[in-house]
């Protein structure tokens, strides 16, 4: 059985004869004193109603408190009886006007698990955005109880007037939402203070580019200097448009020992699933290439340790997680750059970076009769849906040749 009840602590008065007035809640044995913050004389309350006489002269604000607080107690003695707890140090924060977890204090737990488990990607852009909103906030600490939906409303307008594109906003919500969902399911907060139950996230589609297969082609017989960076950056895009699409993270870091003359194996990066790709004759070509050019030089096979493409430095297995993840965000923003030049070269009016790769083997792939659930799980999709968006590609540019007959 428990109670709740409000009484003026008399062992408590203060010099000017008023005395605080407390919650007085018991459950079995267990009996926990919550101060209002409210002091009166004796002569203003009422005992029996457990209200404050209208002779005081802010008897219906202090009444409207009180009822407030106590409702509130109530509901966190229901939740405490339900799930079978005792008064713990930190129970009826809330009902005391503060917050019993600080959102910031929270987040970071939850980024220090990310470098910890070596999500080094996620680990940085995870960082980034709770520091974006720590300078927005202004201070740092963020109760929980103070984001709010009207909360991540205000911060989304802000994000639109620093310039924010619509998905870079949801990409920040999702991450703040991921935090929130993660303290609900810890027990920090309540659920029905969940903010994201009233405050929904928006998106909007973006373009899938791809180059078709004379694009392709055409890019393929760019006059390229052998000798510099461009012609291996230009190579390792029609390889991975070849082989499966593969992640510019898993291509770059692709060793001679994962080649047994006809397969690739290897374990996916960001997901670590185990794929093993034919390659195709094209693919082939390539990798004789890059064999011939090393025994050129050396005058012998390279080691297997040695990578396939000669971007990452020799000591890169070497590096610390964070080192590494610094490289190779730096050589994919070159390889971007450059591609975008040799692109421009071809005369091609696309938004080309080295991922749209993948769009253009997933999409030769669908024309060609590969079935959608290969053509998943030979980009290690962690589910089909995410493979079915070519499919839709492919449909609109059906449709569109089929405009020729208007």
């Amino acid at each position: 059985m428990s109670s709740i009840k409000v009484i003026l602590k008399k062992n408590k008065s203060k010099k000017d004869g008023t005395i605080p007035l407390y919650l007085r809640l018991i459950k079995g044995r267990e009996t926990k004193f919550i101060s209002l913050g409210l002091s009166m004389l004796d002569s203003q309350w009422d005992e029996d109603l457990q209200r404050v006489k209208k002779s005081h002269p802010n008897s219906v604000r202090m009444n409207t408190l009180i009822s407030k607080k106590k409702a509130e107690a109530e509901a966190e003695v229901l939740d405490i009886t339900l799930e079978g707890r005792s008064f713990g140090k930190h129970s009826f924060e809330e009902v005391k006007g503060r917050s019993k977890f600080d959102f910031f204090q929270f987040a970071q737990k939850y980024i220090d698990n990310l470098l910890a488990t070596d999500k080094i990607g996620t680990y940085r852009r995870a960082k980034y955005t709770i520091e974006k909103l720590k300078t927005y906030h202004g201070n740092t600490t963020l109760p929980f109880s103070d984001l709010t939906a009207s909360y991540l409303k205000n911060y989304q307008e802000h994000l639109v007037s620093i310039g924010n594109k619509v998905n870079t906003i949801h990409s920040n919500m999702k991450l703040i939402r991921t935090i929130v969902n993660n303290a609900v399911n810890e027990k920090l907060i309540k659920r029905d203070k969940n903010p994201f139950y009233t405050f929904k996230l928006k998106s909007e589609q973006t373009d899938r580019a791809f180059l078709t297969e004379v694009e392709l082609a055409d890019f393929d017989k760019l006059d390229v200097d052998v000798k510099t960076k461009l012609y291996d950056h230009r190579n390792m895009y029609i390889f991975a448009a070849y082989v499966g699409g593969l992640r510019i993270s898993d291509l770059l870091q692709l060793k001679w020992s994962y080649f047994d003359g006809s397969h690739l194996t290897l374990k996916i990066k960001k997901t670590g699933a185990p794929l093993s790709i034919k390659v195709p004759d094209k693919g082939l070509e390539i990798l004789d290439y890059y064999m011939k050019s090393v025994q050129d030089i050396t005058k012998e096979k390279p080691l297997p340790t040695d990578f396939i493409f000669p971007v990452l430095p020799a000591d890169y297995d070497k590096l610390t997680k964070l080192e590494a993840h610094r490289i190779l965000v730096s050589k994919t923003a070159l390889i971007n750059k450059n591609l975008k030049t040799m692109i421009e070269r071809v005369g091609i009016s696309k938004n080309i970076s080295f991922h749209t790769s993948r769009h253009t083997w997933a999409t030769r792939a669908l024309r060609k009769g590969v079935s959608i659930d290969k053509i998943s799980r030979l980009m290690a999709h962690s589910s089909l849906k995410e493979t079915q968006i070519y499919t839709k590609i492919v449909n609109e540019e059906l449709d569109k040749a089929m405009d020729v007959f208007n």
